[in-house]
């Protein structure tokens, strides 16, 4: 028996990143991606992070959002004291982390179609070959 749209929550993409603390312990953490609706209120709060989301932009230009980002990636969207303790870390961790959580929000986690099979190598070969101009022949010069 199907199950109801309703009833599905899809279990989001993670990843574990280690971190390697102060006093030089390596500590995992569980990043995941974010909701739309989580993105769309960081962009409200940091108008410079649509650009990032949009692909127009490096992460740089939105510095001041990279936290927020990093607290919804490690589950704790709109948590001020996550938020706080993101941006005491190191840049390149933030920009790392900020980077694997919008790698891992749209990274596409369904299948909306079914693969193409590879074509077989002798079939690339005459594909390309079919693409060739054919051999124009020199014009012939008339007096």
């Amino acid at each position: 028996m199907p199950i109801s749209f309703l009833d599905l929550v899809p279990k989001r993409p993670t990843i574990t990143v280690t971190i390697e603390s102060h006093d030089g312990q390596s500590l995992p953490f569980e990043i995941t991606g974010v909701a739309l609706a989580e993105l769309a209120d960081i962009a409200k709060k940091y108008p410079a992070f649509l650009g990032v989301i949009e692909g127009n932009d490096g992460m740089f230009r939105a510095s001041e959002a990279l936290p927020a980002l990093i607290a919804a990636g490690l589950g704790h969207h709109n948590d001020s004291e996550y938020e706080r303790q993101a941006a005491k870390l190191p840049a390149s961790v933030v920009l790392g982390l900020a980077g694997e959580i919008v790698k891992l929000t749209f990274r596409p986690s369904i299948a909306l179609a079914e693969p193409q099979p590879e074509p077989a190598p002798e079939a690339e070969e005459e594909a390309v070959n079919d693409m060739r101009p054919a051999v124009i022949s020199p014009l012939r010069l008339s007096s």
